[in-house]
């Protein structure tokens, strides 16, 4: 897929996410698309379970926000990678906010097909973004491993 291509429909992707535009992020994927969170070993597949792993996220960090610092190109993947910030004022997987706020550096692999983006896997260190948040790691890692054996990893 054309670079170019790709870093327009990303960009569009991000500029939707700022906005908390969940349709239009959305339309950025293809149907069957995926949202994997590393970390907690979570992978929400299809619109549905993506929109609602982007409700949870964006409802337990409301002013999270990726700083993108660097790209780079494969034939039909970009790795992304940055800052990721935020603050922990919602439940997160059930988890209550710690109110902490948190900067931890990301990755971010998002393969496209068929024109669109297939998904988002987002690597980042879980236990420094609960420590800066005020965030108990491990109910953090039961409730992602509860959440992923009774949906097979929907967030």
């Amino acid at each position: 897929m054309d670079r170019d291509v790709m870093f327009r429909l990303f960009t569009a992707h991000r500029e939707a996410e700022a906005r908390r535009d969940l349709g239009a992020v959305l339309e950025t994927f293809v149907a069957d698309c995926f949202l994997e969170t590393v970390a907690l070993g979570l992978r929400s597949r299809g619109r549905a379970a993506t929109r609602a792993a982007y409700e949870g996220i964006f409802a337990a960090f409301p002013d999270l926000e990726p700083e993108d610092r660097g790209i780079a190109y494969g034939d039909d993947v970009i790795v992304v990678w940055g800052v990721l910030r935020g603050t922990s004022r919602g439940p997160w997987l059930g988890v209550p906010p710690g109110g902490g706020t948190f900067a931890v550096p990301f990755t971010n692999v998002v393969p496209f097909q068929d024109g669109l983006m297939a998904g988002e896997s987002l690597y980042f260190d879980l236990a420094t973004l609960c420590a800066q948040a005020g965030l108990d790691l491990a109910r953090v890692r039961a409730a992602a491993a509860s959440r992923a054996a009774a949906d097979d990893g929907g967030v």
